[in-house]
């Protein structure tokens, strides 16, 4: 707690006061932001620093995996956050932004190790079609699973997004995008999923289309 706020009584003292005039006009004119990001609550991902984002630009809804329910079977938070900023704020982008070393998906394909967390094994419970598509029977090679198992789970929140009503309406108009990021914490690299190829591709340089980590055999 003394480092927390310690960084409170620096933010008053050294960052507000900057960013008061921008805090007035948000205040006043409200929150516009154009992305909304459905990312893990791992607190080695901050999406703020990654993007370069500041106050007022990025809708961030967070959760153990980075898992979207699919309409009608749940609802909770995010659901309730997802329609809100679709449906109020002028969202044009829905970002769906899994990570490497996450430690949902660990679980995910070893339940035994969430005994201790029948919450936690009730809400991974929603990203099980994504580890039935890379888990085998043999546990031994889970290690080698853990990344397709993070490649799928984004691409299968992105499916669980168009059964949203507000989701759909506005893909039809051709008003919002949906995106599937993963963010490699080894690297830096953010890797975007591309429908129409299904391939993965570095949206931080120059780099060359990376095709999506095979499935184990």
């Amino acid at each position: 707690m003394d480092k927390l706020i310690e960084g409170l009584k620096r933010f008053k003292r050294e960052t507000y006061p900057r960013l008061k005039p921008l805090y007035d006009n948000l205040i006043k004119t409200g929150q516009k932001p154009r992305a909304l990001i459905i990312g893990c609550a791992d607190s080695r991902v901050a999406f703020e620093t990654l993007t370069g984002c500041g106050p007022g630009e990025l809708f961030i809804v967070r959760n153990a995996g980075n898992i979207v329910p699919r309409y009608g079977t749940y609802v909770g938070g995010v659901t309730a956050s997802i329609e809100f900023a679709v449906t109020q704020l002028p969202i044009e982008d829905v970002i769906i932004c899994g990570h490497t070393h996450c430690g949902a998906i660990a679980g995910l394909l070893d339940p035994d190790s969430l005994r201790d967390m029948p919450a936690v094994r009730d809400w991974l419970n929603f990203s099980k079609q994504a580890s039935e598509r890379v888990r085998k029977a043999d546990t031994r090679t889970i290690s080698r699973h853990k990344r397709a198992a993070t490649s799928e789970n984004v691409k299968l929140q992105l499916e669980n997004l168009h059964s949203f009503p507000c989701i759909a309406e506005r893909l039809g108009a051709g008003s919002i995008k949906l995106h599937g990021w993963v963010y490699e914490l080894e690297t830096g690299d953010v890797l975007e999923y591309d429908e129409k190829t299904r391939t993965w591709n570095s949206l931080t340089g120059d780099e060359p289309v990376k095709p999506p980590p095979p499935l184990p055999q």
